[in-house]
């Protein structure tokens, strides 16, 4: 595996951690769980965020 992919490859994994973090936040939900499943799992944890029903807020 060459160095260039490997970067390219951690980047794509830290946008989708990113995004997923995004969306879990406007869902009312821990960053880190969004972080996690997108960086983890890739388009199929932003499905899985986007799936999730939004929680209500603490008052």
């Amino acid at each position: 595996m060459s160095n260039s992919f490997f970067y390219f490859s951690l980047a794509i994994g830290v946008a989708l951690g990113a995004w997923g973090s995004y969306l879990t936040e406007q869902k009312n939900r821990s960053r880190q769980l969004g972080f996690l499943l997108g960086f983890f799992f890739g388009i199929i944890g932003i499905l899985i965020i986007v799936l999730l029903i939004n929680k209500k807020p603490r008052s």
